[in-house]
């Protein structure tokens, strides 16, 4: 099991999991938007005899502190840079889902000397134009259903009181201003992605999710970063698979980061 911690972080009191052994190479995972540290727990029990792990609560979510504003994206990159240097983590091999992997593009042009490498999940790039309309109403929506509700649909499943616990907290654990604010006040990100894309420094691999399954990026977007992206750059398309790559197919994605690490200098 990890442990449950909290950093000091720009003001900010950020709470995180950690795994493994501290004397072996780390390991950063950062959650997209509405997710949590604990999402990473299939990735985590994969890696934590070879790396030792650290998985944060972005601002606005889980235990981390949820503050009204501050919701730019480079807020959440300087969050997890200024943890890398709190924590002591020398250089970690970084993995980002969704909008964990905006925060890694990031992370892979802006902060090279920080992390070692970069590996992110179905990162959100041109969608970001038009996702407060597309994403918001549903993130709110689960946001504001009635924790009796919930619990119903529990009992109908047969779930533990644990498990119906943990459902209702999964439902509830993010501040609205935290959604509201990161997907009305990036929209620029859209554009601004291809400049860092075309920076990046790092090994970076992204996995891109099949937009017919519910992927974030199109086939022409895709073509497109393919001819500006930096030498350290590549992308490798999943077919039949959509936006939460590592919860429909672990093994297939602990198998691929694997490989990623060991042909990287992040290797374990």
């Amino acid at each position: 099991m990890p442990e449950s911690k909290f950093a000091d972080v720009q003001g900010l009191r950020m709470h995180y999991l950690e795994w493994g052994d501290p004397s072996n190479p780390d390991l950063l995972l950062v959650h997209g938007w509405t997710g949590l540290a604990s999402s990473w727990n299939s990735v985590a029990e994969a890696f934590q005899d070879r790396y030792h792990i650290i998985a944060p609560d972005n601002r606005g979510h889980g235990q981390t502190d949820k503050p009204v504003t501050g919701y730019m994206l480079r807020d959440f990159a300087t969050d997890i840079a200024e943890l890398i240097s709190v924590l002591g983590l020398e250089r970690p091999a970084y993995v980002g889902h969704s909008w964990g992997g905006n925060i890694g593009t990031i992370m892979a042009s802006d902060y090279p000397d920080a992390i070692c490498c970069a590996f992110l999940e179905d990162p959100v790039y041109w969608k970001m134009i038009n996702v407060h309309v597309t994403s918001l109403a549903q993130a709110m929506a689960r946001h504001n259903r009635p924790e009796a509700d919930i619990r119903a649909e529990a009992q109908a499943q047969g779930m533990s009181r644990q498990e119906a616990d943990e459902l209702v907290y999964r439902h509830h654990h993010f501040s609205p201003h935290a959604v509201t604010r990161l997907l009305t006040d990036n929209r620029n990100w859209a554009f601004r992605c291809e400049e860092h894309m075309r920076r990046i420094s790092v090994p970076t691999l992204v996995l891109v999710a099949d937009i017919n399954a519910g992927g974030y990026m199109l086939s022409e977007e895709l073509a497109y970063y393919r001819t500006i992206a930096s030498p350290d750059l590549d992308f490798r398309l999943w077919e039949d698979v959509g936006h939460s790559m590592h919860a429909a197919r672990p093994e297939q994605f602990n198998a691929e980061l694997s490989e990623f690490l060991s042909n990287t200098s992040c290797g374990a």
